[in-house]
């Protein structure tokens, strides 16, 4: 079986380079768009198929709700009472020779316009001490001795975004993104922050009343279901345990860290259900706790009803704004850009791509 996967792979790579697929530019401008045309057409009669035939399985292995207009004016009701605050953070990154620089920002929110914020800039240069050699700063620039990774940005922020609403007075807090992302049950390597990652985490989901949305899912499989749903209507799809159990022997944690992953599978594991929605014209998987998964639905189609086209919540979005205008990746970068060429090492230290004529 492996080698006629293989051999596929092969014939499929070989059909992609053979020449017969390649054209000059005029012959490409003739073909393109009848090309493509044909294409869509297809992945639309896929979305047909889905969309009749799936709905059967949907109704035989899950349960499909939808909310009411009694669960609809609930979660109006909580939105415009300022019951509810959404999060989101942004980070804007300039890679050196002498490691990244970035600057991390988190916004939140109410429809009241309750704001809190924080930012935090980050450099290589803070977790290395001030090397006195020629050898020691070029072997702190070595890849393998960089700190600072996209990994580690990403967990600042997803940490901060959940310590900021944690200090916040609402009811309910909203995510962009799960409630317990990757890059908090990763550990980051030589950072040892599994633990205060796990802990935060762990009050997270003790808040009870939280849900989380995934914007941006690697489930294309399960986010094509959506397409024989209705509006309004939702589904439970699993436990977050079960994602956890398939994380855990991936992780390669050492003996603690791994004891510590078990610790918070059997306490906190079991307390979140994912799900998928729809309240416009696409779906969406979130996580929310167990007990309150049906308010949690109930509100993110609320707000999403604000927005039908993208059918994803507005409050979330809002945030997100909050975040481009106040901390725009054009500003930082123009920013270090400026530092740069006052000490005379703009064109030795910027990106290579940003020095192209075009």
């Amino acid at each position: 079986m492996a080698t006629d996967e293989h051999e596929r792979q092969e014939e499929t790579f070989a059909n992609f380079v053979s020449p017969d697929k390649w054209k000059d530019f005029e012959s490409h401008a003739k073909t393109i768009s009848q090309e493509l045309s044909n294409d869509i057409a297809l992945s639309a009669t896929q979305n047909e198929k889905i969309r009749t035939e799936v709905r059967k399985y949907l109704e035989k292995e899950y349960e499909i709700c939808k909310a009411s207009e009694n669960q609809l004016a609930w979660a109006e009701e909580k939105l415009y009472g300022s019951q509810v605050c959404a999060v989101d953070g942004t980070y804007s990154t300039y890679p050196m020779l002498s490691g990244i620089r970035c600057r991390i920002g988190v916004a939140a929110t109410s429809y009241r316009n309750k704001r809190t914020n924080g930012i935090v800039f980050v450099s290589e240069q803070h977790v290395h001490p001030s090397e006195s050699s020629v050898l020691e700063i070029l072997k702190s620039r070595k890849p393998e001795n960089r700190l600072i990774s996209g990994l580690l940005i990403r967990a600042i922020m997803f940490y901060m975004e959940r310590k900021i609403a944690l200090d916040r007075q609402e009811e309910w807090l909203m995510f962009n993104g799960p409630l317990v992302p990757f890059e908090l049950r990763s550990g980051i390597g030589r950072m040892r922050a599994l633990d205060p990652c796990l802990s935060l985490c762990e009050k997270i989901i003790d808040k009870k009343t939280i849900v989380g949305i995934v914007a941006k899912s690697t489930e294309d499989e399960i986010v094509s279901l959506g397409l024989a749903l209705e509006p309004l209507e939702y589904l439970k799809l699993r436990s977050f345990e079960d994602d956890l159990e398939d994380w855990l022997p991936r992780a390669h944690f050492n003996n603690a860290d791994k004891k510590r992953f078990r610790r918070f599978i059997n306490t906190h594991g079991p307390c979140l259900d994912i799900g998928l929605y729809k309240a416009g014209n696409r779906a969406y998987i979130f996580h929310a706790y167990r007990e309150h998964f049906h308010e949690a639905a109930a509100l993110i189609i609320r707000d999403s009803l604000f927005q039908p086209m993208r059918a994803y919540p507005l409050l979330i979005d809002y945030s997100d704004s909050l975040c481009t205008y106040l901390l725009a990746s054009s500003d930082f970068k123009r920013m270090v850009d400026f530092k740069l060429a006052k000490v005379d090492s703009l064109t030795f230290e910027q990106s290579e791509i940003d020095q192209r004529r075009r």
